[in-house]
């Protein structure tokens, strides 16, 4: 991703987690956002078109990055030489990336804007679930595919809503564990 664009996503992530501490999310608006982030509405709009799109951008974020091909080592993990195809790693990746956001996901997690932000979880989940069954990594149990993939899912985010509930003392290994305990 374009340095710039990493810029401004970061401003509006930084200034969407503090105004999240200062205010309800359905009361925040652009305007807050734009000078909170001190960004120029231009910059803004090229990027995004509402505040929910800056919320679902975190996710997609995330998740664009754990399945990327150039993965290079960052200052809390290392995953550059790790496999897309080894799923636990991904599980773990993806947590550290939700951990190095920690007091935007805290924030967001606390708020009215908690509903958006596991609905796009989810979405980015999904395909995870159905290729962990699709190669046999989970197991599909005696129930019809698609209500495997949502108990998966499901327990991903009630992995994720403990893990934030509880500040975040496991590390993102042990919830990885704790997650594919959960799937067995």
């Amino acid at each position: 991703m374009d340095k710039r664009i990493e810029k401004t996503n970061h401003q509006l992530y930084k200034a969407l987690a503090t105004l999240l501490n200062k205010k309800p999310y359905g009361k925040i608006t652009i305007e807050d956002l734009l000078q909170e982030s001190k960004i120029s509405r231009s910059t803004f709009y090229a990027h995004f078109k509402t505040k929910d799109e800056v919320l679902v951008s975190i996710t997609r974020m995330i998740f664009h990055h754990v399945f990327s091909h150039s993965l290079k080592e960052e200052s809390t993990h290392d995953f550059s030489k790790a496999s897309l195809f080894d799923y636990t790693h991904l599980i773990t990746h993806t947590l550290y990336h939700l951990h190095d956001e920690k007091n935007l996901i805290e924030a967001i997690l606390s708020s009215e804007s908690k509903d958006i932000f596991l609905r796009d979880l989810r979405n980015e989940i999904t395909p995870i679930a159905e290729r962990s069954l699709d190669l046999g990594i989970l197991r599909s149990k005696d129930v019809p595919k698609e209500l495997r993939v949502a108990e998966i899912v499901e327990n991903f985010v009630i992995t994720i809503i403990y893990w934030f509930n509880n500040g975040c003392n496991e590390t993102p290994e042990m919830l990885t564990t704790y997650f594919f305990s959960m799937n067995k």
